[in-house]
């Protein structure tokens, strides 16, 4: 437990894939969940989202929200990405440490 608390020893790989579904499948899930309830508990918050979404979906043409749907799901996509490249970055970095300890401590350093 010291070694952990004193960074000698890293969080395993286990626990940064555990991270990542989180993020990448909880978060957005619970972001969701709290918007909603947010626009229901709160009558200023429902109000303005009410009146913003129909004076936004007033203006645009059909192609324009198209457009705006489509651009929104990539942005999300591409968020989801960076998330997950950086926990392969992470991983990868903890799968070289550990490669770099052993062949030191194994002295073929």
């Amino acid at each position: 437990m010291l070694d952990f608390l004193t960074f000698k020893t890293f969080v395993s790989t286990n626990v940064l894939i555990l991270f990542y579904y989180m993020g990448a499948l909880v978060m957005p899930l619970l972001a969701w969940y709290m918007a909603i309830w947010v626009i229901r508990k709160f009558e200023f918050a429902r109000l303005a989202y009410e009146q913003g979404k129909e004076k936004l979906w007033n203006l645009l043409t059909s192609q324009q929200k198209t457009k705006l749907i489509l651009i929104m799901a990539f942005f999300f996509l591409f968020m989801e990405l960076m998330w997950r490249m950086m926990f392969e970055f992470l991983i990868a970095y903890m799968q070289i440490r550990d490669v770099l300890v052993q062949s030191y401590l194994s002295g073929s350093f």
